[in-house]
């Protein structure tokens, strides 16, 4: 195993390392350009060009098929590595997600049933697109939505990570990612309105969706300890900036025994995993404990997240990962302010091991620079034994 190895499997352990790792998100193009060097992918600027436009409309609307984006997807995770590799980060979130299909120049349809719109950011990079609405309207849409894709997810994820891990599994400490979480495949396809009514009245229905993506959901964790990748991010986005977005009783009567299931799975093929959930997640961390998962990230200080007080409420039972702001420290503080920043994360959590420091999330405009100086501030007050 490589020093970096080590050092975030360390982490992930509660133990000490002999610095506290560092990890990223490589979600964004933009940012992954701008550490190589390379400029934006001419399809992107052609979805985003209103003369184009037309022609591509009249293209997606002839092309049915999910794998249009399949080689695109494996570029991105690939461009991702290179760019972490170049940073010098010690792990990377690593993303192969091959579910949409471009409805037009406009619109993205995916795999679970959801509509979004596409996204190209002002360097003209496609950017991660936002969800509108669902398209599953009722029992019967669900029973009659076309799953074969769905169900050809596991080997396309096998494939996509064996050739990521055997190019780059030395190099760092790689957590796969390749799927929405179950509260999301089952609230956005619905819409929230018609979940929570499904969530009181059709509850049959509701728990047949959670049964079939939690048993698919296995199914790809499965493909992807295959590879050899040695963790796994589990992403659901639990929470509003205010707290819970359910009752956390409801959560755990419709997803506890899905969440461990697939904690187990994961743990049972050798696999680290983290669970990542937007939002003020204060009142639901015990409870990511009780599921069993390694770590939690993204400790959002925007959201009222106090790395401190996490520390205290779960730090002996999963590792914390992030905290780092990325609406000004990572975007146009000054260098002494983000160093400020690294230190004191490291002072709220590097105790006795158990953190890895990470920007809280991902956005276009996130400085390159910064993220550098980052990496520098944690060489210089990760190392252990922490100095008080």
């Amino acid at each position: 195993m490589s020093a970096r190895h080590d050092r975030v499997l360390a982490a992930l352990e509660l133990r000490e390392p002999d610095r506290v790792p560092t990890f990223d998100l490589m979600l964004e193009y933009a940012t992954n350009n701008a550490i190589l060097g390379r400029k934006a992918h001419p399809l992107h600027r052609l979805i985003a060009d209103e003369r184009a436009s037309g022609l591509l409309d009249w293209f997606f609307s002839r092309v049915k098929s999910f794998s249009l984006f399949d080689s695109e997807l494996k570029r991105f995770m690939h461009l991702g590595a290179e760019a972490a590799e170049r940073m010098g980060y010690d792990a990377a979130w690593l993303t192969f997600f091959p579910v949409l299909r471009m409805r037009d120049s406009g619109t993205m349809l995916d795999m679970y049933g959801r509509l979004s719109d596409v996204v190209v950011d002002a360097g003209g990079n496609l950017g991660n697109p936002i969800y509108r609405e669902g398209l599953i309207t009722s029992p019967e849409a669900w029973h009659a939505w076309d799953k074969k894709p769905l169900l050809r997810l596991p080997a396309k994820v096998n494939k996509a990570f064996s050739s990521l891990h055997k190019k780059y599994g030395d190099k760092m400490f790689i957590f796969g990612f390749c799927s929405y979480g179950l509260f999301e495949n089952t609230w956005q396809p619905l819409g929230f309105e018609r979940f929570v009514v499904a969530a009181r009245r059709e509850r049959e229905f509701l728990e047949s969706m959670i049964g079939f993506h939690t048993d698919l959901y296995c199914v790809l964790v499965e493909a992807m300890a295959d590879t050899g990748l040695p963790a796994m991010v589990y992403t659901d986005d639990l929470a509003y900036k205010s707290g819970p977005m359910l009752n956390p009783r409801l959560i755990e009567e419709l997803y506890g025994d899905s969440y461990r299931r697939i904690v187990e799975t994961a743990h049972s093929q050798g696999m680290k995993i983290i669970i990542h959930s937007c939002g003020n997640t204060t009142a639901l961390l015990e409870w990511f404990a009780d599921c069993g998962f390694d770590g939690v990230h993204p400790l959002e200080p925007t959201a009222g997240m106090d790395l401190a007080t996490a520390k205290e409420i779960v730090g002996e039972r999963m590792c914390l990962i992030g905290n780092i702001d990325i609406t000004h420290i990572l975007v146009d503080a000054s260098r002494d302010e983000v160093f400020a920043a690294v230190r004191q994360a490291i002072a709220d959590a590097g105790k006795g091991g158990g953190f890895i420091l990470a920007p809280d999330h991902s956005h276009p405009d996130i400085s390159v620079e910064r993220l550098r100086w980052m990496v520098e501030a944690a060489e210089e007050y990760g190392s252990y034994p922490l100095t008080p």
